[in-house]
Parts: structure tokens; C-alpha cells; sequence
């Protein structure tokens, strides 16, 4: 975690399924990768959610809430279950 960027990875099904924000000039960028492969993205603030899918065709989503100060939080579901749970900080 820093205060321009944020990184979280977990593994699903045997696939990397990461999501990443990027400081920007007015909002953050935030990507969603499988297998270091960028399935959604958007420059965004506020709460809203990055799709995917890993190659067996089960559905990745990534919710995104992202305050206007800072803190993040980023819920990563596999197939309607939650699969992992991050907080950090975009600035």
C-alpha cells in the first residue's frame, strides 16, 4: 500500500486474479487482471465494480469503494461468493 497506488492479488482456481489503483489527475485508475491479463477497467471514484471472467468461464468481480480522501476497500467474488477482502489507501 502507498498513497498513489495500490496492488492486491489473490489466487482463484489456480489463476492470479489481481486488482490495482493508480493515482490520476482526477480520479484513480483501477484495473482488474487475470493472469496479468487486464479484463475491465475504469478511471473512477466513489463505489463501483470491475468484471471478468477466469478461463473456465466463471465470473470475477471486483467491488470497489474508493472515498473521496482516500481509503480504499476491494471485494474480489468468485462465482457470487466472496473470495477476498482488501483495504489500502488511493490519494
Amino acid at each position: 500500500m502507498s498513497l498513489t497506488s495500490d496492488d492486491h492479488h489473490v489466487e482463484i482456481a489456480g489463476h492470479t486474479v489481481a486488482v490495482t489503483g493508480r493515482t490520476g489527475p482526477v480520479h484513480a485508475t483501477w484495473t482488474l487482471l487475470i493472469d496479468d491479463r487486464e479484463t475491465d477497467s475504469a478511471k473512477a471514484a466513489g463505489d463501483f465494480t470491475l468484471r471478468g471472467e477466469l478461463p473456465d468461464g466463471s465470473e470475477i468481480r471486483a467491488s470497489v469503494h474508493q472515498s473521496l480522501v482516500g481509503p480504499t476497500e476491494v471485494v474480489i467474488y468468485h462465482g457470487g461468493e466472496q473470495a477476498a477482502r482488501f483495504t489500502g489507501f488511493v490519494a
